[in-house]
């Protein structure tokens, strides 16, 4: 005997709290069970832009693409606590305690070296520790030319010889032992730990780093070199013991990236990361369909699903599908917004992998049955490219064609009632 048991488990952002649960069954073997499917069609989608944050993203990136998009620098926040000593900031503020050099780094993504290129470390002395916020700041508010930055150093890539086998990523590497004071000293009240670089000059293409995100390994860090001091009891002279390297992370990093003006193909929904373009999904007649159906209905299975074009670059992008909150105000989604205005709700639905076969197909079988249950409304679906997905690749999916039918989206639903 076959069974379906379904657990419905969600919040509903701020609205809702907790978990609801409600356990169905039904003997899909029993003649007394009808099956059917339903297939709908009156499906259409729209674009809208919001500007790209990359916080979260692994890498980081300084140069313009060769599709336009612009990364005019990159912004960096020192941790105080080192990750392989015991010591803080302040510790360096003993009087034993000799600073010998110090230096900030970055790690190259690839292991091959760009030569020639020399990049420039700023710092921001007198701003406060608030100069950016990795989750939200973007190129409409922050603006390098309104940033009171100071000049600290400048560095080029460089790269080890390799042993035997392993691999060595180059590394880009500026002296900020001219300012490290200021990151030790606890009684500035605008004490600032935040870094700034930019490329010395303008970089036709692309080049990226890794970030935070990479790990402790690969992170952005800020080495000090140290010695202590001893004083010899009843002599004047000193003997100078215990060499230490104190690495600090950059727990918080951020690329800004400026996107070139993309006009969308008619018919099309265009996603991507670095041009922030996001996509909803609007199905009309969703509820007069499900409606009808008896109360205690089972859907087995709905697929949503779109073609888009037959294309490699198209292919292994990650795409986040999420149910809408509330009524979208489609008039106030024009132009490149501030901010984000469509409410979601999370963990509903799976995260897809496209590969390159030219058709999406997303799963959508839990919201409609939630749906179905009065627990959400339709309001309609949002999609987004997430950030395992190269920030400069554009999506295309058909969302509606009036000369194509067969490019259509469409949605097949499953469905057992007794």
């Amino acid at each position: 005997m076959q069974n379906i048991h379904l657990s419905v488990c969600f919040s509903l952002l701020v609205i809702i709290s907790g978990c609801l649960e409600n356990t169905v069954s039904a003997d899909l073997n029993n003649p007394g069970m009808m099956h059917d499917t339903l297939s709908i069609s009156s499906i259409m989608g729209f674009n809208y832009q919001t500007p790209p944050e990359l916080g979260n993203s692994t890498l980081l990136y300084l140069g313009t693409d060769s599709s336009g998009f612009q990364n005019p620098f990159a912004l960096f926040k020192v941790q105080s606590n080192s990750i392989n000593t015991s010591e803080t900031f302040d510790s360096f503020l003993d009087s034993t305690v000799e600073i010998d050099s110090a230096k900030f780094i970055l790690t190259f993504n690839s292991d091959t070296i760009e030569t020639g290129m020399i990049f420039d470390l700023y710092y921001f002395p007198n701003s406060g520790d608030s100069i950016f916020n990795e989750s939200n700041s973007n190129y409409l508010n922050l603006i390098e030319s309104e940033l009171s930055s100071e000049y600290v150093s400048s560095g080029r890539l460089f790269q080890r010889l390799p042993d035997s086998t392993e691999t060595i990523y180059p590394t880009l590497s500026f002296n900020v032992l001219n300012i490290i004071q200021t990151f030790i000293d606890s009684s500035n009240i605008n004490q600032n730990r935040t870094l700034m670089i930019k490329p010395k000059f303008d970089l036709s293409h692309t080049l990226s780093f890794k970030s935070s995100e990479s790990g402790f390994a690969f992170a952005p860090q800020l080495h000090i070199f140290t010695h202590d001091t001893t004083y010899i009891d009843s002599t004047s002279d000193s003997v100078s013991v215990d060499t230490l390297s104190h690495e600090f992370i950059s727990t918080d990093d951020l690329s800004i990236i400026i996107p070139p003006t993309v006009s969308s193909v008619p018919g099309q929904l265009t996603l991507g990361r670095g041009l922030s373009y996001k996509g909803l999904i609007e199905i009309s007649d969703l509820d007069s369909f499900l409606l009808p159906l008896p109360e205690q209905s089972i859907i087995t299975k709905a697929e949503l699903s779109f073609h888009y074009p037959f294309d490699t670059t198209q292919s292994n992008f990650y795409l986040q599908v999420q149910p809408v909150a509330d009524t979208i105000h489609y008039e106030q989604l024009q132009g490149v917004l501030l901010e984000d205005p469509i409410d979601v709700i999370s963990n509903i639905l799976p995260v897809v992998n496209i590969s390159n076969n030219g058709k999406v197909i997303l799963n959508i079988r839990e919201y409609l049955q939630l749906i179905h249950f009065g627990y959400v409304s339709n309001y309609g679906l949002k999609l987004e490219v997430i950030n395992t997905s190269n920030p400069f690749n554009l999506y295309s999916l058909y969302s509606h064609s009036s000369l194509i039918d067969s490019l259509n989206p469409e949605l097949l639903i499953h469905y057992v009632s007794p």
